[in-house]
């Protein structure tokens, strides 16, 4: 379905006059998918969107949830260096059978690997990126906003958590001036719409923190969250 949804934006993106070019690279220990979408400019002269794929997921599935953007873009997916079922996940396969401590643990070695990543496509372009995810995807965009503010410029994360274990250090840490657009649905199964909005209000005198949610929504995005995301996103971007 979403392979679908992809060809539907390649061919709608077309049709509205988008130049495309779509390559792949590696840099800093991972594979990436590149896209620019946007009239011809200077190579360096995009914004940039670093997006990070769920569990399982793809870069192809990836760039069909940025398909209403407007504004030129050049858009990054790294590929998850773990394969799972047929696509692949950023973290080792055992990942979500450990308790939260070690998953914090692991997920902060996962986190510290896409930093450097981040860091060197940010150092090819000059441009520091928005970063954005879904799922596993988004708890990476939420943390790199939480432990590396230098390298975003803001993040859009969809259906993410960060544990409550986290919650203490990290208020013990410097304020955060870094947005974080925090987009869930109010029915999503995995993490509990409660949960989000017990660390918005925790989390919130750290670093600008602002949620939307969806009634009828689980672990997925709808159209109605794409249009409204796309729309700030392209405001965010320019």
């Amino acid at each position: 379905m979403r392979q679908l949804l992809l060809l539907v934006s390649l061919m709608a993106a077309a049709f509205a006059g988008y130049t495309q070019a779509v390559m792949q690279d590696s840099v800093a220990g991972f594979r990436y998918v590149e896209q620019v979408r946007g009239g011809v400019r200077d190579n360096g002269a995009y914004p940039l969107l670093i997006a990070f794929h769920y569990s399982s997921g793809t870069p192809q599935e990836s760039l069909a949830d940025y398909e209403l953007l407007k504004t030129p873009v050049r858009i990054i997916v790294p590929v998850g260096n773990v394969r799972k079922r047929n696509g692949y996940s950023y973290y080792p396969h055992d990942h979500y059978k450990l308790d939260s401590l070690a998953q914090m643990k692991e997920a902060h070695i996962t986190l510290d690997s896409i930093a450097a990543f981040v860091k060197a496509i940010e150092a090819k372009y000059g441009v520091k990126p928005v970063v954005s995810g879904i799922s596993q995807g988004g708890d990476l965009a939420w943390m790199l906003a939480v432990y590396y503010p230098p390298l975003v410029k803001a993040a859009f994360p969809f259906a993410a958590f960060i544990h409550r274990q986290a919650y203490a250090s990290i208020l013990d840490m410097p304020a955060n001036k870094v947005p974080v657009y925090l987009y869930q649905g109010e029915d999503d199964p995995i993490i509990a719409v409660s949960y989000t909005r017990e660390a918005v209000k925790a989390l919130g005198r750290h670093m600008p923190l602002k949620l939307s949610t969806y009634p009828g929504l689980k672990h997925d995005i709808s159209p109605q969250m794409k249009t409204e995301y796309s729309g700030l996103m392209d405001k965010v971007l320019r």
